[in-house]
Formats: structure tokens, C-alpha cells, sequence
């Protein structure tokens, strides 16, 4: 199937704006892992409790759209907090097996609440990103994916500054990197261990709630966007977070441009191959790094 150079740009604007998006996610399975050594198999479902906390706040409570996102970032951030302490934390000195089975024993019981309290219905989300094509010249662009690219970009520059100019976001850095040496520095490593699950989880609930108005909202959705994410962060290189962001980007690219090239019946698969392929030819990953290394 032939694509002219207009309908290319389309879809590759289109591929990096969900390239954010998984970027998002695979920056909250590297925060996560760095902090705690941990493959946090509920993120996915930190991207669905986004986008239905979103719901209920932009709809049943009338919050304007910023708001809701902010609210259901921060709500979702102190559910991945409360997370750690009370089920990661207790585990921390157990064999590695055994919290990452937690993680899937979580991942199970936050659907099992989100169907008792949303339902096993897919709901719609109201138009907040404006339906009219923005057209530039020969090129028609869809003003949701300009507006998930802006916010998405927003979010991961901020990220970035944390990190790298506050004294708290070089705290955590320094945890993750020597944990015994960052102790013995006086930085509360546990107190770092929990805000890297509140930042992880809540940039995953940014991502849900930025696709909502896009997608519908279901409480199974984050099944899938949570092994993108994952195969994003194996393909930048796990403990990344330069690697996390260029691997989302890539993934959204190559499922994009699979889809209007071949078919897309094969979308979905994309991100796997591309995961196997990576597995077998580069282990670490694009931009892989030690576990623990939060330099940009």
C-alpha cells in the first residue's frame, strides 16, 4: 500500500503523540524499578484508574479537563504510594519472586474494584481536545494528537527538571544509585521509595486520562497499554529514563506506520516483535544502562 509524503507526516505525527504516551508508561516502570529493584506488572492498571478517575471527575463532578488531570494524577499517585507501603515495603527483603507475583495479586484486585465501582461497560469520554482537523497546506492533523503530544511533552520536560535541578528529585537519584550510601548521607530512603511509586503510578494515570478522549474508558484497557509500556522500557534499555522516552517514541512510530503500510490487524503485534527482536539482537536495550542510574 503506497502513502504520499502528507499522509507520512500524518501518521507520524499521529505515532509519536501515542509514542508519548507509552513513553509515560515506560518512564513509570524505570522510576519504579530503579527505586526499588522492582517489575511492577500493575502499572498498566495505574493507566486505567487515570482514565476512570478522569471520567468520573471531568463528568460526574464537573471539573474542567487540566483539573480532572491533575486530580486524577495525584489521586492515582497516592494509591501507588499506599501501594508501597503497605505491600512493597513489608516485601522489600523477600526473594524478588515473590513481589513481583504481588504485583500481579495488585493488578488483579484493582480491576476486581474498578469493575464494582465503573463496571465492565466500555464508556465514552466527551470531546475535550476539539473534533475540527487542524489542516496545514496539504497536511489535515487531528487536534487530539497535537494536544496528547503538547501535554505528554510538557510532563516529561518537568520530569527531566525534577530530576535533574530539585534537591528532592537528586535525593532520589542518589537513593537509587547507592541506597546504603544515600542513607548514610541522611536522605530517607523510604520516604524516596514511596514518592517514586507516587510519581510512577501517577504517570501512568497521565497517560490514561490523556488517550481517554480518544479511546473509550474500560477498566480492562490497561492490560495491553501496560505491556507497551514495558516492551518501550525494555527497548530504550530497563533502568533508563533517556532510553524510556526514545523507546516509547519508537514504538508508537512502528505501530503507526505498520498500520498504514500493511494492515492494522497487525498494530498490537508490533510493539511484541519488536520486543523479541530487541531481546535477541541488543539484551540491554538501546540506551541500556546499570540498574539504579537515574542520569539523563
Amino acid at each position: 500500500m503506497g502513502i504520499n509524503i502528507f499522509d507520512l507526516l500524518q501518521v507520524t505525527i499521529g505515532g509519536v503523540a501515542m509514542g508519548c504516551i507509552y513513553a509515560l508508561m515506560a518512564l513509570g516502570f524505570t522510576i519504579i524499578y530503579n527505586a526499588l529493584r522492582l517489575i511492577n506488572f500493575a502499572q498498566g492498571d495505574m493507566f486505567m484508574l487515570g482514565a476512570t478517575f478522569g471520567l468520573t471527575f471531568y463528568v460526574s463532578l464537573s471539573f474542567p479537563f487540566p483539573l480532572a488531570l491533575i486530580a486524577a494524577g495525584v489521586v492515582v499517585g497516592v494509591i501507588g504510594m499506599v501501594i508501597e507501603r503497605t505491600v512493597f515495603r513489608p516485601l522489600r527483603n523477600y526473594p524478588l519472586f515473590n513481589l513481583i507475583i504481588a504485583t500481579i495479586g495488585i493488578s488483579i484486585t484493582i480491576r476486581a474494584l474498578a469493575l464494582l465501582i465503573w463496571g465492565s461497560q466500555a464508556m465514552s469520554f466527551p470531546p475535550v481536545y476539539g473534533d475540527k482537523p487542524i489542516k496545514v497546506g496539504q497536511i489535515i492533523l487531528l487536534p487530539s494528537y497535537l494536544w496528547v503530544l503538547l501535554i505528554s511533552v510538557m510532563f516529561i520536560i518537568l520530569l527531566q527538571l525534577f530530576f535533574t535541578k530539585t534537591i528532592l528529585g537528586k535525593a532520589m537519584r542518589a537513593s537509587a544509585q547507592n541506597r546504603n550510601a544515600a542513607f548514610l548521607m541522611g536522605i530517607n530512603v523510604f520516604f524516596m521509595d514511596s514518592l517514586a511509586s507516587a510519581i510512577s503510578a501517577g504517570l501512568g494515570a497521565v497517560g490514561g486520562i490523556l488517550v481517554a478522549p480518544i479511546f473509550f474508558v474500560e477498566t480492562e484497557m490497561g492490560a495491553l497499554a501496560g505491556l507497551k509500556g514495558f516492551a518501550a522500557a525494555v527497548l530504550g534499555g530497563f533502568g533508563s529514563i533517556p532510553g524510556a522516552i526514545a523507546g516509547g517514541v519508537i514504538l508508537g512510530l512502528a505501530e503507526n506506520l505498520a498500520a498504514s503500510l500493511i494492515s492494522s490487524t497487525y498494530r498490537d503485534a508490533v510493539a511484541f516483535i519488536i520486543l523479541i527482536g530487541v531481546l535477541l539482537l541488543k539484551p540491554n536495550g538501546l540506551l541500556g544502562k546499570k540498574a539504579g542510574d537515574f542520569k539523563a
